[in-house]
């Protein structure tokens, strides 16, 4: 189903991922079962698939939040929580306290702090590269702007300029948009496009949207219903950054169809798992 990548050099691995939880009344609950892909290095995909399938845990998987009860893991050739990945939530989570620009720096703090190789290690480094991200993200002239005194959208801005200033081999984003109005949604979708076109950081981008997951990706991978697996793998040939022609195109719409097909026809869903499981 998937292309061989290279975790080693900022890919992602994932192999026969398997995770269970436990329900209320004490019984197993299979989240994950036999989850496989390789993300290339630079590449960026979008997961797609119904509410509780287990998206958000294998994001957290990946990340390290979470353990899988089995199967395999690697992370820019690490194992999850030991790569150098960046997490954008689906809300902001600012530090109220902070200004911008303190929140985007608050990651190179952390890691001068613990002396990590690899990150600025002077005060006047870590202003110059929070400086520069403001300045991809649009930012710039907000720097001294509290979270409570900016947008929504513009709070998400700050969220990926954030994650992106330790410079990490995988950026992982959960559903960051959907708390945003449509207009607001549609700008900053270009606006990551030419910000991971511009870093070329790997990016693994959950989202309920199936249009956005279109015109993000250049691979959409759909997920069934719990037990979550793949049944399928969009290739999206589109050159990057994607442009807004492309957003309101009837080549988007139509390949938006066919997944929003997949997903709401069980039966579509079943003959396609079956036909992976024997391919």
């Amino acid at each position: 189903m998937t292309n061989q990548g290279d975790s080693s050099t900022g890919g992602v691995l994932v192999r026969d991922v398997r995770k269970e939880f436990t329900s209320p009344k004490g019984e197993p609950l299979r989240v994950l079962d036999g989850v496989s892909m390789d993300v290339r290095p630079g590449e960026f995909i979008s997961i797609v698939g119904p509410s509780g399938c287990g998206k958000t845990t294998l994001l957290r998987i990946i990340q390290g939040l979470d353990d899988a009860d089995g199967g395999e893991v690697r992370v820019a050739g690490a194992l999850p929580g030991q790569g150098p990945t960046g997490f954008v939530f689906q809300r902001a989570s600012l530090f109220p306290w902070r200004t911008v620009e303190r929140n985007v720096a608050f990651g190179l703090d952390l890691a001068a702090l613990k002396g990590e190789p690899g990150r600025p290690a002077t005060r006047s480094g870590r202003r110059d590269r929070v400086a520069g991200l403001l300045r991809l993200t649009g930012l710039a002239d907000f720097a001294d702007y509290y979270p409570s005194q900016i947008s929504g959208g513009m709070q998400q801005r700050v969220n990926l300029a954030r994650a992106l200033a330790i410079q990490p081999s995988v950026l992982l984003m959960d559903e960051p948009f959907s708390a945003l109005d449509a207009q607001t949604r549609e700008k900053l979708q270009r606006d990551l496009q030419r910000v991971v076109h511009e870093t070329g950081t790997t990016t693994i981008f959950i989202t309920h949207d199936i249009r956005e997951a279109v015109f993000q990706a250049d691979r959409v991978f759909v997920m069934a219903a719990r037990p979550g697996r793949f049944v399928k793998v969009y290739d999206i040939d589109e050159p990057r950054p994607r442009r807004a022609e492309f957003q309101q195109s009837d080549r988007l719409a139509e390949l938006a169809r066919e997944i929003w097909g997949l997903l709401h026809h069980p039966k579509s869903e079943a003959a396609l798992a079956a036909a992976n499981s024997t391919a």
